[in-house]
């Protein structure tokens, strides 16, 4: 069932986008806390290390763990560069501070950073000039690098795990609606069958009824004909809807599946319907390409050509014209067109006409419909592994069905035969 396939993935799909921007979000506020913490903690290290008097309260400190290397210069007034303490793995030698002084006092701002360096800087007045402490951020770069590989990690860990819980918990949460469907479908076929018997003898007895009673009174003649046509138009309801469950039955069975030239199924049903176009005054212009094989039910899809000549026949304009075509679009695809002239089927019932019992505008709806033809159809060609829609070219509704088909080698070496047949009624 498709239907049910389409639900359970968008039952995962939203459960996952869920959990994703859980998971994201979580995983963005825990970086960006690290990375402030770490900031704070380096911005608290130059501030300290600024302070007057620095030296001695950093010296005294020793004692205790420093978690960010750092170490401060003085920048005299003629120039000179004089380092201050500091806790550093290897205290620089005097061309680097030098350099990193020069950079720090070209800096327009009192506080930065130097990239290249991977350093963070403070800048303050002295006595003897400037004093600039330098706080070195490669312990805070790694270890921002280390949480967010292994933070990734984790989290696309417990992502696939989420996937694979939510892709059991989708089964299990549709499992009620795979059943109450199977159930519906079940008591819809059982119904339908139980209900053609005693149709078919209520349509029998007022036929025979008909043919006794009639010319008996207006009235009644009136009143068996309503019931006649009742009759036939119920048995037309309950043969579609066995018809339905049939083809939901068969998705699995292709027991009756064959090969067989689908150019002559459509022939001989377009022959079929020349009269009921003639009748209507109608034109049906039809051209086939010749010697084109499929796999599949001749019964169903002969019921699919009927559908589709016949809603042409109904729904076209008076003195319209009916256009069949048969073409190869592929390699190994058919595809066969059904073009009427008649009003234009607006877009937003393009999809839904193919619903069971969908009956759109009045243009599109009778008394002897029950919108189930085109729902037939569809169901047919998808269990055929095919594709149905419809499309409005400018003056005409196009019906296509795309089918596998191939056409025959002994088609493909009649070099010297026209390869459609064109006939116009």
């Amino acid at each position: 069932m498709k239907e049910l396939d389409r639900l359970r993935w968008k039952f995962m799909l939203y459960n996952m986008l869920i959990v994703t921007a859980v998971i994201g979000v979580t995983f963005c506020a825990a970086a960006l806390l690290v990375k402030q913490r770490g900031r704070q903690e380096v911005a608290a290290v130059l501030s300290q290390a600024a302070e007057e008097n620095a030296a001695e309260a950093l010296i005294f400190e020793l004692s205790s763990p420093v978690r960010v290397p750092y170490f401060s210069v003085v920048v005299q007034t003629d120039g000179s560069v004089k380092l201050q303490e500091g806790v550093y793995n290897s205290f620089p030698n005097q061309e680097f501070l030098e350099q990193v002084a020069l950079m720090g006092m070209e800096e327009s701002r009192e506080q930065g950073a130097l990239e290249d360096y991977s350093l963070r800087y403070l800048r303050v007045p002295s006595p003897e000039g400037y004093l600039i402490a330098f706080a070195d951020t490669s312990y805070e770069e790694a270890m921002i690098d280390e949480m967010l590989v292994n933070g990734g990690i984790v989290c696309c860990v417990i992502w696939l795990g989420f996937l694979v819980l939510s892709y059991f918990f989708a089964r299990w949460a549709v499992r009620p609606v795979a059943d109450a469907m199977q159930h519906q479908r079940q008591f819809v076929a059982d119904a339908s069958h139980e209900l053609k018997t005693p149709l078919t003898i209520i349509t029998a007895n007022a036929e025979l009824l008909k043919d006794r009673c009639q010319g008996m009174a207006p009235e009644i003649d009136k009143w068996l004909d309503n019931v006649n046509q009742e009759c036939v138009q119920m048995r037309h309801l309950v043969e579609s809807l066995l018809m339905l469950a049939r083809s939901d039955a068969a998705k699995k069975n292709h027991t009756d599946w064959e090969f067989f030239d689908f150019s002559d199924l459509l022939t001989e049903e377009i022959l079929t319907f020349e009269p009921v176009f003639f009748q209507l005054g109608k034109i049906l212009d039809y051209e086939i390409c010749d010697s084109v094989r499929v796999r599949g039910s001749l019964k169903q899809l002969r019921q699919v050509i009927k559908i589709l000549l016949d809603n042409a026949a109904k729904y076209s304009k008076e003195t319209g014209q009916t256009e069949v075509r048969l073409e190869l679009c592929g390699r190994k695809r058919i595809c066969l067109w059904v073009k009427s002239e008649g009003n234009e089927i607006p877009k937003e019932q393009r999809t839904a006409i193919f619903r069971r019992f969908y009956r759109g505008d009045a243009s599109r709806s009778s008394q002897d419909s029950y919108g189930l033809g085109l729902a037939i159809a569809q169901a047919i060609i998808k269990n055929h592994r095919g594709t149905m829609g419809v499309e409005w070219d400018g003056r005409r509704n196009c019906f296509y069905l795309k089918l596998k088909g191939e056409k025959t080698e002994k088609g493909r070496k009649r070099e010297n035969r026209i390869p459609f047949v064109n006939k116009m009624v």
